[in-house]
C-alpha cells in the first residue's frame, strides 16, 4: 500500500464524509489523484462504503449481549447451517456476527436492545423456534454504559502507520492510582 493510500485512509478514519477537495488539501495532492486513489480502494475492497458512527445509547439502545451458538448437526444439514446464519444476519437487533473455528461454540452474535423483556423474548424465540438446528451455550449481558470502547479507528489508524510488518504489542500504561484533578485555569 503506498503512503497516498494510507494517508487517504488516516484521512477518512478521521472524517469519513470529507470530500476530495477536502482530503486533497491534507494529502496535498491533487483531488482527481485524491479520486483515483478513493476508486481503487474502494474497486480493491479495502472501502466498502461510508458509515456514521452512531451512539447506539441515545438511539435508545441499553441492553447488550454477546450470546454463544451452537450449530447442531441437524442445522448443518442441507445447506441450512448457511440458511440460518443468513437469517441471523439479518435480524435487526443482531449488530454482529462471527462464526467460531472452535467445536464448542460455533457462532458468536452480539446483539442490541431498547430493554431487558426485548432481549429476553430474543432469546425465546431462539430456545423455541430454531432448538433442532442450534443451542445457545452462553449470553454476556451488559449495559450501555458498561461500553468502554467500540471504536476501531485507533487500530486501524495504528496498522495504516507501521505499514505491512506486523508488530508485537506494547506493554500497557501504567494507569496512576488516583486520576489527578484537572488543574484550574
Amino acid at each position: 500500500m503506498s503512503a497516498h493510500e494510507r494517508g487517504l485512509l488516516m484521512a477518512l478514519l478521521a472524517n469519513g464524509t470529507a470530500t476530495n477537495t477536502e482530503l486533497a488539501r491534507e494529502l496535498n495532492i491533487s483531488a482527481t489523484a485524491t479520486r483515483k486513489i478513493r476508486l481503487r480502494l474502494e474497486k480493491a475492497g479495502i472501502i466498502r462504503g461510508y458509515r456514521p458512527v452512531l451512539d447506539l445509547s441515545a438511539l435508545g439502545l441499553q441492553v447488550f449481549a454477546l450470546i454463544e451458538i451452537r450449530l447442531l448437526p441437524k442445522g448443518w444439514e442441507s445447506g441450512g447451517g448457511a440458511g440460518l446464519q443468513a437469517q441471523l444476519a439479518r435480524h435487526e437487533n443482531v449488530l454482529a456476527l462471527y462464526r467460531m473455528p472452535e467445536g464448542e461454540v460455533t457462532h458468536r452474535a452480539l446483539v442490541g436492545f431498547r430493554s431487558l423483556e426485548e432481549f429476553d423474548r430474543f432469546v425465546h424465540i431462539l430456545q423455541s423456534q430454531y432448538s433442532e438446528y442450534m443451542t445457545i451455550h452462553r449470553t454476556s449481558t451488559f449495559s450501555a454504559k458498561s461500553i468502554l470502547k467500540e471504536d476501531p479507528r485507533w487500530a486501524l489508524t495504528k496498522i495504516l502507520l507501521e505499514g505491512d510488518e506486523p508488530q508485537l504489542p506494547k506493554n500497557l500504561e501504567r494507569v496512576p492510582a488516583r486520576v489527578p484533578a484537572p488543574e484550574d485555569g
